[in-house]
């Protein structure tokens, strides 16, 4: 089957001017190779074969780079369209089902998961968890990950601190723009301000969470970063991880387990080992809520995350990661109570250990020993509780 992506590469790049001025964003050297390589290496890692570029300013540049490519073209807007315009000024080049990328972003995600999850649906956002909503705005969702809407960096809260923010890959099935080709084709469009709205009015638009690296090159700060990143993270091979709760899994859920004061829970030992020993990313995953309420300090949970990883060190298994949550919105510290993502059953930390490591969450698992907590909010990923196959 042939897989279609639709890059975006008309944008001028204006932040980036005063680094790079004599070719298109694009096309902008990381660590010696323009940025597009990495993102079509990364697209044919996970089965594209067919490319459009929608190109612009100094179209030229990405025309003569891409020429000798099989199945690959570029179409250059004349006039400027916008990324919605664009996309419908080759409505009739659009395969039944495609996806639309930024040509900017780098989110090594596992594509897959949209693609299984769009199986029954028209159009499907990327999302990203991310701290940085007041730069972005956020995404909220139903329960559904149906888009409720999409909320300004300017119109939300000041208890607001995190949120998932639109990632630029979208999935579409061709049907669900014809109304829009037939309605507005040769018009300057918007797919952020223009048809996502009405596709989210009409109940059609979803969001998914996804976890990879994500870099914005447009930013001067991330695209000097990035010559770094990129290069290395491309590198990288992609495997499992297990996910794993502290309280009530790795430990004895005592009121508060802080400190050098608690018990491990033998029966967990050998789950811990299977999943080393099969070459599994080992991380704990914990909302440790006494920290907004008072009960210990960062310095005792960190004793006690520390003493745990310390005992399974002994027996040869190294954690590669510990991801914890201090917040809860009950919490009497000023500084912590917030409600937020982090938060389990919330996906913030699976998905911020996955800007870590490059994790295949479509093998991964959560393990834990609370339903109502650690089955966690994403629909590709496996959760148990313990002695309960979910």
């Amino acid at each position: 089957m042939t897989k279609q992506a639709i890059i975006l590469s008309g944008g001028f790049g204006k932040r980036l001017s005063h680094i790079v001025s004599d070719v298109p964003k694009p096309m902008a050297s990381v660590n010696g190779k323009p940025f597009l390589d990495y993102l079509t290496e990364i697209l044919r890692n996970n089965g594209f074969n067919n490319f459009i570029f929608l190109t612009g300013f100094k179209s030229e540049i990405i025309e003569n780079h891409f020429r000798e490519r099989e199945n690959t073209i570029c179409v250059k807007e004349e006039t400027p369209l916008g990324t919605g315009g664009a996309l419908l000024n080759i409505y009739d080049k659009l395969e039944d089902e495609f996806f639309v990328i930024n040509g900017d972003t780098f989110f090594d995600i596992d594509y897959s998961l949209i693609e299984d999850f769009s199986k029954d649906k028209n159009a499907t956002i990327a999302l990203r968890y991310s701290q940085e909503i007041s730069r972005y705005g956020y995404v909220e969702l139903k329960n559904d990950f149906k888009i409720n809407k999409f909320v300004e960096k300017t119109d939300f809260s000041d208890k607001k601190i995190d949120g998932y923010i639109n990632a630029g890959i979208y999935y579409f099935k061709k049907i669900v723009l014809k109304e829009f080709a037939e309605n507005y084709s040769g018009n300057f469009l918007s797919l952020e301000t223009d048809i996502f709205p009405k596709l989210t009015a009409n109940g059609m638009l979803y969001g998914l969470p996804a976890g990879g690296c994500f870099i914005d090159i447009g930013i001067p700060s991330d695209y000097e970063k990035a010559q770094k990143i990129i290069p290395e993270r491309i590198k990288q091979t992609k495997k499992p991880a297990l996910f794993i709760d502290k309280d009530g899994t790795l430990i004895v859920n005592t009121e508060y387990p802080h400190g050098k004061n608690f018990e491990i829970i033998k029966s967990t030992i050998p789950i811990v080992e299977e999943y080393h020993d099969k070459n599994y990313y080992i991380i704990m995953v914990t909302n440790q809520a006494g920290i907004a309420k008072g009960k210990f300090n960062h310095s005792q949970m960190q004793e006690c995350l520390d003493g745990i990883c310390e005992f399974y060190k002994n027996l040869g298994v190294n954690f590669d990661g510990v991801e914890y949550c201090p917040y809860h919105k009950d919490g009497i510290l000023k500084d912590y109570s917030f409600d937020t993502l982090l938060r389990k059953p919330q996906a913030g930390m699976i998905l911020r250990a996955c800007e870590k490591f490059k994790i295949d969450l479509k093998n991964s698992i959560m393990i834990g020993d609370n339903k109502d907590i650690d089955k966690i909010n994403l629909p590709y990923l496996q959760c148990k509780i313990i002695g309960v196959d979910l």
